[in-house]
């Protein structure tokens, strides 16, 4: 009989998306791990998290919280709590990340890199075990130009900020912990490709909508940089498929556009069209003033092969649907809450899609 899976950063954009993906399979029970000071506030932040996926709550939707925190020594977990664990549990998805550009470095080494390093100490002690996934970034490429393989990862880069570093380092600690690991690796996440569906606006949100209200006049960025763009329904669905799939243990995923990616010179033409705005002036690439924020990622020249990602997710009907073809969907879910200030839940948004884009009865 199989176990329960351990999934860490529930609250996140790809978490949130995973947690719905595991209940919706109805066929493990999930522990989420949640910062939180008490076992009523874990169980508030996972009521509160649940209620941004489903209109109704499931009756019984096979998940329980444990207060925990990845900054802390054995995550934090009460006795009783771990006994349970180390019981139970014979999976670990570890989404858990700080995703921010400008963070101080050591507050960025001790969520993404001490932090990875705790969930391993606690899957090495769990003797059921038989998988952790965890969830990185394609930009452990940092500055490194040119074709970044799924094999690749220390490879004399620079980095352009301390996510990428911490995370670098991170998964630098899940390749070496001699533990049954997979990587999976997703470059520019944004809602889904069916439904446009997201639970934040950041990342290329954040200049399309500078775009779209006529501030981004004159964009930092290099035309020809490479804007690797995947929907949150293939990152979330592949992480899920990864969890069980069979002879995976040890390799890496890069889930990302890959040759498909659109560049910077693509992303702008397409909000022209959308917002109807002037082409913008490209400006000399200054990184200074919260560039960075705004515009994240115009200046990569990397390009991410995908060869095992496509050789073991597209047998399960899982594809990365390009920019070009799912830019409409994610930005009317943005203009229709507003960009986030009058979010819907991810079950209304598939309503709400289906409602908008299925063809009328002939």
């Amino acid at each position: 009989m199989s176990g329960s899976i351990v999934l860490t950063g529930a609250t996140g954009v790809v978490g949130m998306e995973v947690l719905a993906r595991l209940l919706e399979a109805g066929r493990d029970d999930v522990v989420v791990l949640l910062r939180a000071a008490s076992q009523a506030e874990a169980d508030q932040r996972l009521s509160d998290t649940l209620r941004r996926l489903w209109d109704e709550l499931p009756l019984e939707p096979r998940v329980r919280a444990i207060p925990a925190d990845v900054t802390s020594p054995r995550l934090g977990l009460a006795g009783h709590d771990r006994r349970e664990l180390l019981a139970t549990a014979d999976r670990v998805v570890h989404c858990a990340a700080a995703v921010g550009f400008d963070q101080p470095l050591p507050e960025a080494l001790a969520i993404n890199a001490l932090g990875t390093q705790r969930v391993l100490e606690l899957a090495h002690s769990m003797p059921r075990l038989q998988r952790v996934v965890y969830v990185s970034t394609a930009y452990v490429s940092g500055q490194r130009e040119g074709r970044f393989h799924e094999t690749d990862l220390i490879a004399g880069q620079s980095f352009r900020n301390t996510y990428e570093q911490s995370k670098h380092l991170a998964e630098r600690l899940v390749s070496n912990c001699g533990l049954p690991v997979v990587v999976a690796r997703p470059s520019i996440v944004v809602g889904a490709a069916d439904t446009g569906w997201t639970p934040a606006f950041s990342a290329l949100y954040l200049p399309l909508r500078a775009f779209a209200r006529g501030l981004l006049e004159r964009v930092p960025a290099d035309p020809a940089g490479i804007v690797d763009v995947v929907p949150l329904d293939y990152v979330a669905g592949s992480i899920v498929h990864l969890v069980d799939a069979p002879d995976v243990e040890g390799m890496t995923f890069n889930l990302v556009a890959g040759d498909a990616a659109a560049t910077v010179a693509d992303v702008l033409r397409l909000g022209q069209e959308r917002f109807g705005q002037p082409a913008p002036v490209f400006a000399p690439l200054i990184r200074a003033g919260g560039t960075e924020a705004l515009v994240p990622y115009f200046d990569v020249r990397t390009t991410f092969d995908d060869a095992n990602a496509r050789a073991v997710l597209e047998p399960a009907g899982l594809s990365a649907t390009p920019l070009d073809a799912l830019f409409g969907r994610i930005i009317d879910y943005a203009e229709a809450t507003r960009w986030g200030r009058v979010p819907t839940t991810r079950e209304a948004a598939a309503r709400e899609s289906d409602d908008r884009y299925e063809p009328a009865a002939a």
